[in-house]
């Protein structure tokens, strides 16, 4: 930091090494360019290295761990990184927030003496990272979550959240929104910057409105903000063109959302205390609503769907997909997600490389298969609305086929299948294999040879050509000097000679030592030993003393890499202007592109939502109200056997609950004894309910609710001089002042972090107010002075969490039930978390001492105290709760099972990481194998469940065809199934979970089609495995397993049949 210096944007001190910074030097174009971006730090390529200098070199040193490459006292700070360094730089750099400007060089033959050209290639932010070069490149770039630069404003309505995502081109405006839910949409999600308008200073009337709760001013805080002026979008758009350094005229897309009436976003409080928010101790509801094998996509997509619950009418499109997905027995896509941002940068950018288009055209025909399939097609029409809320692009059923049909068509006529032979890197004799792969597999495979013609024929002919001079010029040397390690004859074994490849310099050379005769005669390949010279690399310096060439050697050579320069650039063009053609239909690629990752989340949604036995919601009403009377008639919202939404039930025991709401309850109960958990469980289910998903009850009968508000303890903010209960009541005025009839309101111990009575009070006034509003909704207490007051309600309904009494102690059940209880068995909480028994009995003496004194006091009656000591609650039927016996329910069969003799069967597994890169061979001649022994496989199976008794649940065989997957309806069913090799052989299989088998399978084979079978249970799946495996090679089907048809004992036996017990 001391060599630093003020006076300049790079902070370069001239007195010291290399820190001149006169024209036609280095450091003056890397200043004019720094000026240019002075917000951005600025590595430039040298060589093989990406650098910076002065302050930049500081902050690489600082956040991206790198060291200092001026060892000198007298240099300037200089830091940098290798080529292959740079994304993993960039990463950690964009993480920390910053952005990096990358300069490159211009490639070729620069004169000696003169500066390397250099250009500015791109830019890397915080979620849009740098894509120069990646069409030539064999990489799957990851692509973070877009990040937007976001405006906050006040106007009439409320706050108004303006966000610009430079990725994508586009903007949202969400006004009226409150500053809680300001505050939780800047807590779900990274922001690159933040500006704050002038109008949350002060309105018209001069009043301070800058966050009136403390939340907003606590929150922008933590942030790097700016203050802005003039018209919040507008102006906000116009910072955005100067930050990323965009042209004037580059326009911006407003997201428009589809009309109809939608739910309020969540607050702070809600979505954090059920996990959509990170929070430690609170159970996540994302972690249960998808499976482990989510992408990132999906959950992102599901969480914001959480946090801003669509409108009525998505919602029952969301729903009636789900539905028809738990219900078709089609296979489905195993849809391929890719980030809409991704396509959009890599498409605008023309940096897409054979990988991505490939998956592009992979999603299109996802597309037209659920088009094309009878089932599937009512689904493709259920998800075109979800997909307009997502992305603000509106595009017709037939619009939408005609635009994939184009993408799978111009796609596929130019990438290259994986199998086509035109494709196979040149393998010649003498020519070591590593030679041709090097530089022949970063442009082969990519693109059809019909393309590229004449380019793969000259590169063809100059490998043969180069083949051909080695054979001449050194392979003669090589067996000369073999004849000199002869054993016998006089041979000299110290003498070696071979033709090697030198990765380094990218050639083929004789690689010797001692091979020279010491006598030269006429011996054959001494002539042309006379012919060799030194080898050189491509910056002019001598490879080594045991290098050489010949002249007809380097000049093959040379001929042979500009051909392969020549084709590797042709392929690069190809690739860039297939970019240019399907630019035209950039929007279509953005919509489909969203609708596939909603379609695989719902998908694995409703596959968890059957094997958790969740059921789909019952939505009360139009999804479009005209009054509230229509809404007053809608009945109650009734949860049936609600459990708590983080319990498996497969693995383990949870008391379910019965819920009917139709106005507020005051909930009263123990410590410990659940009421947390059933706030927590219907506000989750009412929040599922109204998003169309799935939720964790036998039954849900839901309104269509505007708000979705669930308020638990708070914390303080010192920020902004606020303590908890500052924060709770601000909070709670923002309850109050947006509840309607049509809103659920959860409020868990109200005024715990004031003085008993005068919490006691506002509690009462609360309760009050939300009766008055008419809303629905739950208000838990300790503040039993509640149940004895007066108070002017007319729906307030009195629940309670049962307790019972075992051998003269009162426990809780965890049971929802009718009136009020009294008791808070605090002391026996106490005692059970480890309070010291000395503190706790004294506690328990100033309690009766505290009642006893009460009592004589002001001559109240002893129900108090005697329910206080028996533990017996003054409600009606309290005790006949049932005890939570907390045990986990026999787990389920572990499908990852698999025995080693299976796994040696099939065939090697292949690089995983290279399955998208070109595409398949068809598979139209594996399919018609497989479906031509379909019947094979029936009556085999038919003809064994009639043996079995049962013939009733016989379904017809299924085919799961390239990248398709079992539909959801298999979730929780037994399946036996066949699959066909690329070889013609079968393997027979057995499952309780076919669509993870289905996906270790393709880890291996990732094409392999299979036909299945759904069957009453495991027993009987694993006897018709054994059946298939030991009838189907009489058949002339050809099996690789064997080992399953030594099992002999199955439980299919008629229980009747059964001894008795």
């Amino acid at each position: 930091m001391k060599k630093l210096k003020f006076d300049n944007l790079l902070g370069l001190d001239e007195n010291l090494r290399n820190g001149n910074l006169k024209t036609g030097k280095m450091n003056a174009e890397i200043l004019e360019t720094k000026r240019q971006f002075p917000h951005e730090i600025l590595m430039y390529r040298c060589g093989e290295f990406y650098e910076a200098v002065g302050f930049d070199a500081c902050m690489l040193v600082e956040y991206a761990n790198l060291n200092p490459m001026a060892p000198r006292s007298d240099s300037v700070p200089r830091a940098g990184c290798p080529i292959m360094n740079l994304r993993q730089t960039l990463d950690q750099l964009t993480y920390q927030g910053f952005s990096v400007c990358i300069v490159e060089e211009v490639q070729g033959p620069q004169a000696r003496g003169q500066l390397k050209e250099r250009f500015v290639a791109g830019h890397a932010h915080p979620g849009s990272p740098y894509v120069y070069g990646l069409v030539s490149a064999d990489v799957d770039l990851e692509f973070p979550e877009p990040v937007p630069v976001m405006g906050i404003s006040r106007s009439r309505r409320g706050y108004c959240l303006v966000s610009v995502l430079e990725m994508m081109h586009s903007f949202s405006v969400e006004d009226g929104l409150t500053e809680e839910a300001v505050v939780t949409k800047l807590r779900s999600r990274q922001c690159q910057q933040l500006f704050m308008h002038r109008s949350l200073r002060k309105d018209i009337a001069g009043i301070a409105r800058w966050g009136e709760g403390g939340l907003l001013f606590g929150e922008c805080q933590k942030k790097q903000l700016e203050w802005y002026d003039d018209d919040p979008v507008k102006s906000l758009i116009l910072k955005v063109r100067e930050i990323f350094d965009l042209d004037q005229d580059q326009e911006f897309r407003e997201i428009v959302v589809p009309s109809g009436e939608r739910p309020r976003p969540l607050y702070v409080s809600t979505a954090s205390q059920i996990g959509i928010l990170p929070t430690a101790g609170v159970p996540s509801l994302l972690m249960v609503l998808l499976p482990p094998e989510a992408n990132y996509l999906c959950t992102s997509y599901v969480r914001n769907l959480l946090l801003h619950p669509p409108p009525h009418r998505v919602a029952d499109c969301v729903q009636a997909a789900c539905r028809m997905l738990a219900e078709v027995t089609s296979s489905i896509p195993d849809f391929t997600c890719v980030s809409a941002a991704k396509l959009m940068k890599l498409i605008e950018t023309q940096e897409a490389n054979h990988i991505e288009f490939a998956r592009m055209r992979n999603i299109a025909e996802d597309i037209l298969l659920m088009a094309n399939d009878p089932q599937l097609s009512k689904v493709l029409d259920l998800l075109l609305d979800p997909t307009w809320l997502a992305t603000g692009i509106r595009i017709e059923r037939k619009q939408l086929v005609d635009d994939c049909k184009f993408l799978a068509s111009r796609i596929g006529d130019l990438l290259a299948s994986e199998r086509d032979p035109d494709q196979n890197i040149t393998s010649l004799e003498n020519i070591p294999d590593d030679f041709f792969r090097d530089l022949e597999e970063p442009w082969k495979g990519r693109v059809k040879r019909s393309y590229a013609e004449e380019e793969f024929v000259e590169v063809e002919e100059s490998a043969a050509e180069l083949a051909e001079s080695v054979f001449s010029d050194l392979l003669p040397i090589v067996n000369c000097v073999k004849g000199y390690q002869k054993p016998l004859g006089g041979g000299l074994g110290g003498r070696r000679g071979e033709i090697c490849y030198s990765r380094d310099s990218q050639a083929v050379w004789f690689k010797g030592k001692n091979f020279r005769p010491t006598v030269w005669g006429d011996s054959p390949g001494e002539a042309e030993m006379k012919l060799l010279i030194s080898a050189y690399d491509g910056k002019g310096k001598k490879a080594g003393e045991e290098w050489w060439t010949t002249s007809r050697v380097e000049d093959a050579l040379t001929r042979y890499r500009a051909a392969v320069e020549k084709a590797s650039s042709a392929v690069v063009q190809l690739l860039r202007d297939l970019a240019a053609e399907v630019k035209v239909k950039l929007n279509a690629l953005v919509f489909i592109s969203v609708l596939s990752v909603i379609a695989k989340s719902l998908c694995l949604h409703v596959s968890e939502g059957k094997r958790r036995n969740w059921v789909f919601p019952t939505l009360m009403g139009s999804s479009e109200y005209s009054d509230s009377e229509e809404y007053s008639n809608s009945g109650p919202m009734v949860l049936e056997d609600l459990i708590p939404y983080w319990k498996d039930p497969v693995c383990e025991q949870a008391e379910p609950n019965t819920v009917e709401l139709e106005s507020m309850f005051l909930l009263t109960g123990p410590n410990g004894g659940g009421k947390s958990s059933i706030l927590r469980s219907i506000c989750a289910a009412a929040l599922l309910s109204v998003c169309g998903l799935m939720v964790p009850a036998r039954n849900a009968v839901v309104p269509r609710l505007d708000a979705v508000m669930l308020r638990m303890m708070s914390t303080d903010s010192p920020a902004d001089n606020k303590s908890s209960f500052q924060m709770e009541m601000s909070e709670l005025r923002t309850i109050l002042a947006e509840a309607t009839s049509r809103s659920l309101v959860m409020i868990d111990e109200l005024c715990r972090g004031t003085e008993v009575q005068k919490g006691t009070a506002i509690a009462a006034s609360v309760i009050e107010s939300l009766d008055h509003i008419g809303c629905r909704g739950v208000l838990s207490t300790h503040l039993h002075d509640l149940l004895d007051m007066k108070l002017r309600v007319r729906n307030v309904v009195k629940k309670s969490m049962s307790v019972k009494e075992v051998d003269g102690r009162i426990e809780p059940t965890w049971k929802l039930v009718d009136g009020a209880c009294r008791e808070s068995l605090a002391f026996e909480v106490a005692k059970k978390e480890g309070i010291p028994d000395n503190v706790v009995q004294r506690a328990i003496e100033i309690y009766k001492e505290s009642l006893e004194s009460k009592r004589s006091s002001n001559g109240s009656t002893n129900s108090l105290r005697n329910n206080a000591k028996k533990g017996i609650p003054d409600s009606r039927g309290t005790l006949d709760g049932n005890f939570l016996n907390d045990m986990a329910a026999e787990g389920a069969v572990n499908e990852n099972n698999q025995t080693s003799h299976e796994l040696t069967t099939l065939q090697d597994k292949k690089d995983g990481g290279n399955r998208d890169r070109r595409r398949t061979a068809t598979a139209t001649k594996p399919r018609e194998e497989l479906l031509d022994h379909m019947e094979l496989f029936s009556n085999v199976c038919r003809k064994k469940l009639q043996d079995l008794g049962e013939v009733s649940n016989f379904y017809a065989c299924s085919f799961i065809g390239p990248r398709q997957l079992p539909p959801p309806a298999t979730t929780m069913h037994s399946c036996v199934y066949i699959l066909q090799r690329p070889d013609g052989r079968y393997y027979v299989g057995q499952s309780d979970n076919l669509t993870g088998r289905v996906r270790r399978h393709r880890s291996i084979l990732p094409d392999a089609p299979f036909l299945y079978l759904v069957v009453p249970n495991k027993s009987v799946a694993s006897e018709l495995e054994t059946t298939l495996i030991h009838q189907l090679p009489s058949l002339g089907v050809i099996l690789v397993n064997k080992g399953d048809q030594n099992h002999r004992h199955f439980g299919t036996a008629p229980l009747i049949d059964a001894p008795p017990f």
